[in-house]
């Protein structure tokens, strides 16, 4: 008789939870990294024999075939899948025994937030200040980085919570998120920049400068083209391309190239003398600022952060 699609996994669950743990796991990554069965087990510190046997069980719980034996090893097209789910769950005892720690040390909880650009400007400022006096044991680290790189680090379990735009991406992902504010891109200068004190500018008008350009493929670049090709004018020439906050303003202030900054950051940067915001923003909408996290129901120190995001953007965009 022939099993089903769901009997077939559930035989295969049922020989996974009664033959892996998290060493088989961790042994797997290994093996991955050195593709050596002798290299694994020099940094293993254990017999060739041992991680041989180790990834034998393993294949078997799964039912396939990870890695082709022949000279080195040749990961099958199942690899990817069980070491991008293997490096999640060492991930999750990580966090699971530091979160452990933290209490005992007094802390409620530990969270790990990746924000773009956007949320870093004042966003995640005000919600730490919030966070301090509303719930002070919660302790939170943040990375700043591009939108792809920090769906990269999500994936792999290296951040928790995202603040960032709520894209095609975030949208189709079918992940829990929030709707925090609307905050469109505009268009930038250096305060001496012959545009600076422009009223009113088209996309010709700024087509003729360099500027400093996001990375091609990236939803902010395919904004900013579509905007230039919606007003029949050609991409402008390319100074740098570049996602620094700190360079993009060296070379906004000492150069006629013209760039673009979420409003929220580039008024703060205009209050600081740092550049001028020109009447000009996008014509395409890459989408507005929210949260992404990973499960439905929340845990308290998530949500409590979840709830200190929103609490501030109400007050900062009401």
């Amino acid at each position: 008789m022939t099993r089903t699609y769901d009997e077939q996994t559930d035989a295969s669950l049922v020989r996974w939870n009664r033959r892996i743990r998290l060493r088989h796991l961790e042994v797997l990554l290994v093996i991955s990294r050195h593709r050596s069965l002798t290299a694994a087990a020099a940094e293993l510190d254990i017999t060739q024999p041992a991680v041989s046997q180790w990834l034998a069980d393993i294949e078997a719980a799964v039912g396939v075939r990870l890695f082709e034996r022949s000279q080195g090893l040749r990961p099958t097209p199942y690899a990817a899948t069980m070491l991008a789910h293997a490096e999640r769950v060492l991930k999750d005892a990580e966090r699971a025994i530091a979160e452990v720690a933290a209490i005992q040390s007094g802390s409620s909880g530990r969270l790990r937030v990746g924000a773009t650009q956007v949320a870093t400007a004042s966003l995640v400022p005000a919600t730490v200040l919030w966070l301090r006096e509303q719930a002070p044991g919660i302790e939170l680290s943040l990375v700043e980085d591009t939108v792809a790189r920090l769906w990269v680090e999500f994936e792999r379990n290296e951040v928790d919570l995202l603040v960032t735009r709520l894209d095609v991406r975030a949208l189709g992902s079918g992940l829990p998120h929030q709707r925090l504010f609307a905050d469109s891109y505009r268009v930038v200068c250096g305060p001496h920049h012959p545009l600076a004190g422009c009223t009113q500018l088209g996309w010709r008008d700024v087509s003729r400068f360099q500027w400093l350009m996001p990375p091609t493929g990236t939803p902010l670049h395919e904004a900013l083209s579509a905007s230039f090709a919606s007003a029949g004018i050609a991409l402008p020439p390319v100074l740098l391309t570049s996602v620094s906050p700190a360079v993009n303003v060296a070379l906004l202030r000492d150069t006629e190239a013209l760039a673009l900054q979420p409003t929220a950051m580039a008024r703060r940067l205009q209050s600081k003398g740092e550049l001028i915001s020109l009447p000009l923003t996008l014509a395409h909408d890459t989408g507005d600022v929210g949260l992404v996290w990973r499960v439905p129901e929340p845990g308290p120190v998530l949500a409590a952060v979840l709830h200190a995001f929103v609490q501030t953007s109400a007050a900062q965009h009401g």
